[in-house]
């Protein structure tokens, strides 16, 4: 998420990793979305909780995470993988909004700079 973010939005790269390292949590990532990507004047996308098409479960799969790495709780297989799935199927969903706009997330992103004056 944080590399589609700062190949679609518009700020130089900078700003938007400036925005990005204090990002915890799918309401972060939301609002540096509407920031950066879904307010953009260059292109047509949707905000985040749009684009991914089960918000809901993306977010019990960040739970799941969360509580995971910090050691708060196990959980067993089947659990695990339908969370694993919705997370995945999400990044899907990022995936394409980056391809219908010709960013390629595994090569290298976009430079934006500061213009100078």
């Amino acid at each position: 998420m944080r590399r589609a973010i700062i190949a679609l939005g518009t700020s130089p790269n900078v700003v938007v990793r400036a925005k990005l390292a204090k990002c915890h949590g799918l309401d972060k990532y939301k609002d540096v979305w509407k920031d950066e990507v879904f307010l953009n004047d260059q292109r047509e996308v949707e905000r985040l909780s749009e684009v991914v098409k089960n918000w809901e479960g993306l977010g019990r799969a960040f739970r799941l995470r969360h509580r995971l790495v910090h050691g708060i709780t196990s959980c067993g297989t089947d659990y695990a993988r339908e969370r694993v799935h919705w997370a995945l199927d999400a990044t899907y969903d990022v995936r394409t909004v980056c391809a219908e706009n010709d960013i390629n997330l595994d090569a290298r992103l976009p430079v934006r700079k500061y213009t100078k004056a």
